[in-house]
């Protein structure tokens, strides 16, 4: 069996607790050559155990997902541009710091926008100040949750649409998903992820005063994990919110590298690195994340609640892993490794098979 090896080592993921549970899809643009479930949905207060339909909570997978992909299709109507600003289309960054970064800088992470703020501790007053006037300065690549929050907020402003009615309408309903939304989702096939917002809680402790948010003190499930989509922005935003199953995301890429969700043209385009470096990024993809494993015409993304999305262009080759590594506590340095270990695992399969097959 030519995954005997990838089973194994999910399964002992499972057996040294090193995260709760997992599903694992890989195949191509026709076939499905992996598909396997393991561990719980969820552990405590009780035990549930994963199956392939389970949903999880995509996390950052949001951004190339919905957010860079809403843009692109708005690109391509001809109602924005890539090198538009941001106060053409957000009336309150006019003559603002922030208003002339334009929309291909927020799609790239190179609008010198930091990495993550707490704006749920601030007032709608004071969080307009600080996305406005907020700038670290520099050109290169800094990873913004932050600028892809503003993405999500363009998107609306020129569809005239939530981000989860332009979603609904121009991508889930296109593709017939039925397992993909944003929260707060009431399906009972969900990945739990962290009990209560003890990680979020400390991390925002750093920024001001935390005393008048209504922190989380149970098992979170069906509510997006992401602090500042649920507590800022009610579960939809364009940094996070997304929940779906392995099912469904193999169905998306599978429309999406055919140039059915966008045209081939803006797929190359968001395919292709615009930014050079250690970090390549396209718009809305990590370009070449493996370099020592795969080509360059590899892209990839990942979410903070254990996720990961992988293609191989030249054979379509596509892998998706979704684990809910945070429940019931969040441990940053899990899935870096697990990450890793799969892309070598394909990587070595490919290598030694040509294609799998």
């Amino acid at each position: 069996m030519l995954f005997k090896r990838l089973h194994k080592s999910l399964t002992d993921l499972i057996t040294k607790q090193e995260i709760a549970g997992c599903v694992c899809w890989i195949g191509d643009d026709k076939k499905t050559n992996f598909f396997e479930a393991y561990g719980y949905a969820q552990k405590v207060p009780k035990q549930v155990r994963v199956d392939r339909d389970t949903i999880f909570d995509l996390a950052s997978l949001t951004k190339p997902i919905i957010t860079a992909l809403s843009i692109m299709q708005l690109y391509e109507k001809k109602q924005i541009k890539m090198n538009d600003t941001i106060e053409k289309h957000l009336p309150d960054f006019r003559s603002r710091k922030n208003g002339n970064k334009t929309i291909r800088q927020l799609l790239t992470h190179t609008s010198g926008l930091p990495s993550w703020f707490p704006l749920y501790i601030l007032t709608e007053a004071q969080r307009t100040e600080y996305l406005t006037q907020t700038n670290t300065g520099k050109n290169s690549v800094i990873y913004s949750c932050l600028g892809y929050i503003l993405l999500g907020k363009i998107v609306e402003a020129v569809s005239g649409l939530s981000l989860d009615g332009y979603s609904q309408e121009h991508i889930f309903k296109k593709i017939g998903l039925k397992n993909t939304m944003f929260g707060p989702v009431t399906k009972d096939n969900i990945a739990a992820t962290e009990l209560g917002n003890l990680h979020e809680k400390k991390l925002a402790s750093k920024y001001g005063s935390i005393a008048d948010v209504k922190w989380r003190d149970y098992v979170i499930r069906g509510e997006v994990h992401d602090g500042n989509s649920f507590y800022a922005f009610k579960g939809v935003s364009g940094n996070a919110g997304l929940f779906s199953n392995a099912s469904d995301l193999a169905k998306i890429m599978r429309y999406y590298l055919a140039g059915e969700i966008v045209g081939l043209k803006s797929l190359s385009q968001m395919l292709t690195d615009h930014t050079g470096g250690e970090e390549k990024r396209g718009l809305g993809w990590v370009i070449d994340p493996y370099p020592q494993l795969f080509t360059l015409n590899t892209f990839f993304h990942t979410g903070f609640t254990g996720t990961m999305l992988l293609v191989v262009r030249e054979t379509n080759l596509i892998v998706i892993l979704l684990t809910n590594a945070v429940h019931p506590v969040v441990r940053v340095d899990v899935m870096p490794p697990l990450r890793l270990r799969v892309a070598r695992f394909i990587s070595s399969l490919t290598e030694s098979a040509g294609t799998i097959a």
